[in-house]
């Protein structure tokens, strides 16, 4: 059956092909057209996820010659990973996210504006929707999109332009769609929880909340078969 690939599962994809091939900078990736047919894709969607590593400094364009392994230094520690344990990366992936994402969390809660708040609370309204509508390449987009609203917010664009060189790897694929989401439906009430809690300013509230959201994520991925 035909697969609906949103941008960033695209990206995403394009991502684990060269970590999971361990290429190293100034490899080859796969040509457009055969990146179409591998991830079922149109063009224009091809174009966003393609665009969005390039920007990211994970893969450069090259004009007539193909996409290449881009030799941004921080893509390359990821790409010489060595990964035999797809439960034991994402773990590992886990731990690193939650050192990032925990200080950001506390400090949007202090120095977001209504209007990122706002954003926040769009973003989890389409989590929401997909979750219903069991999309969930959509749910992946919209969980994304709504943390990296957080770092955003955070007002710190060190940690901002840091997570964005390296979002491909932190937000990773799931290894099936019964995995991916497991993870979004139980962990989808502690974004609720999490957003509420910024909102009021509550910053130990929202660290609770973001603890038990990584927490679930965690568990899920723990039981992962």
């Amino acid at each position: 059956m035909k697969r609906l690939y949103l941008s960033d599962t695209v990206a995403g994809e394009i991502g684990s092909y060269i970590t999971e091939n361990q290429l190293e900078a100034g490899d080859r990736l796969p040509s457009v057209s055969e990146w179409m047919t591998r991830l079922q894709v149109g063009r224009s969607t091809l174009r966003e996820g393609v665009k969005r590593l390039e920007a990211e400094g994970v893969i450069k364009v090259v004009n007539g010659r193909g996409i290449f392994v881009s030799d941004q230094q921080i893509f390359r520690l990821f790409s010489r990973l060595h990964v035999t344990d797809a439960r034991q990366h994402l773990l590992e992936m886990l731990d690193v996210r939650q050192v990032l994402e925990g200080k950001a969390v506390a400090l949007a809660t202090v120095n977001a504006c209504e209007a990122q708040f706002d954003e926040m609370a769009q973003y989890l309204e389409a989590y929401r929707q997909a979750r219903e509508d069991d999309d969930f390449l959509r749910v992946h987009e919209a969980d994304s999109a709504f943390h990296l609203a957080i770092y955003r917010a955070s007002g710190n664009q060190v940690m901002v332009e840091l997570i964005r060189s390296i979002h491909s790897e932190l937000y990773a694929s799931w290894q099936t769609p019964e995995d991916r989401n497991n993870v979004f439906d139980d962990s989808f009430p502690h974004h609720l929880a999490l957003l509420e809690a910024m909102r009021q300013r509550d910053v130990v509230a929202a660290s609770a909340a973001y603890v038990d959201l990584m927490a679930s994520t965690r568990h899920t991925v723990e039981i992962m078969a």
